[in-house]
């Protein structure tokens, strides 16, 4: 199969997003930038081992990017869900860098990179939970009955240096480099030979898990505790930083370096949606661009081709998905060292 590029998550969205709506003397708090350098590190492993499958010659899978699911009203996500006639794997990606070491008196890992060291809950343990709960999940499924699920936990550098006392057969078992993970794809392929779903099942099973699949979005104005007097006012220009940019000839134009961008207003209601409200309004749409006009607000909103709701007064414009947000743009001031948050 084809396996397209996986979109950056609502976390890193959202992130970059707050990073936006920030004056620039708050956008250097320490914990903020961790925070958002351990989602981007995370996501980036992610890509790595979606490259490595995509190589894989063999075409007889479905694979899921981040599905997150729900089983006795509690979520649970899985990094990487394959999808086979005859068993599913589950991956968990770790994007260590290092030196690991398995503590098996707490059942652990320490990670020791750069003279830090950092302690881990044992990611095994996090994936046979995620081979319960999505063993449960399927018994919900109508027609899908004992499908064999195997689970790993995949580094994504090989520079990595895992170690275990005892040489501990089980971590080794399910925690693998992300190199290692087509060879041991054709290991688990030899082990499941009976062909269990049929191509419509599968097809069913695929439309089940996209439907399902709750991506988690989260409120990062209430988890910092942000006041709205943090924000910078309209748009800021992405050349120089200055703000606001003035409306000026169905056009936006910087009042310091005279840069001029007609989409620019997009990008703001975009980090609308993701900061604050899944919907707008026109006069909350006013708000944030500085317009006092209600007809250019109406223009412009019409012309993102966002899905409506209401009429007059109470119309309401819509986020679009996950996957149509822009995966692009520009994060001011960010210099993110990867390495400081693996």
């Amino acid at each position: 199969m084809t396996i397209t590029p996986r979109p950056k998550p609502y976390t890193v969205l959202c992130y970059e997003a707050l990073f936006r709506w920030l004056k620039e003397k708050h956008r250097h708090n320490k914990i903020l930038n961790q925070d958002y350098g351990h989602q981007l590190a995370g996501h980036l492993g992610e890509q790595q081992v979606d490259y490595k499958l995509s190589i894989y010659p063999h075409n007889n899978f479905r694979y899921f990017q981040g599905i997150r699911l729900k089983i006795n009203h509690k979520f649970f996500q899985m990094d990487g869900v394959l999808l086979f006639n005859s068993f599913i794997l589950i991956l968990e990606i770790k994007n260590w860098k290092g030196t690991l070491q398995y503590n098996p008196e707490t059942n652990s890992i320490t990670q020791t990179f750069q003279n830090v060291k950092k302690n881990y809950q044992n990611p095994i343990t996090q994936v046979n939970n995620h081979e319960m709960q999505l063993n449960s999940w399927l018994q919900e499924v109508p027609g899908i009955f004992g499908v064999p699920i195997e689970s790993l936990v995949v580094i994504s550098d090989s520079t990595t240096i895992f170690n275990s006392p005892n040489n501990n057969p089980e971590l080794y078992k399910k925690m693998i480099y992300a190199d290692s993970l087509i060879q041991k794809i054709n290991e688990l392929k030899i082990k499941h030979t009976k062909k269990l779903l049929k191509k419509e099942e599968i097809d069913y099973l695929e439309e089940t898990f996209l439907r399902c699949d709750t991506p988690l979005k989260p409120n990062l104005i209430k988890q910092y505790k942000i006041p709205s007097e943090y924000f910078i006012n309209g748009i800021e220009c992405s050349h120089c930083g200055h703000s606001p940019m003035s409306r000026l000839y169905k056009s936006w134009q910087c009042a310091k370096c005279y840069y001029k961008d007609p989409l620019a207003h997009e990008r703001k209601i975009l980090d609308y949606f993701l900061l604050f409200n899944s919907s707008i309004t026109n006069k909350e749409c006013r708000s944030i661009l500085q317009l006092n006009n209600d007809n250019t607000a109406y223009t412009l909103l019409n012309s993102m081709g966002l899905k409506q709701t209401g009429k007059n007064k109470g119309r309401k414009y819509h986020a679009p998905s996950l996957d149509n947000f822009p995966q692009k743009s520009y994060v001011p001031n960010k210099r993110i060292n990867i390495l400081d948050y693996n």
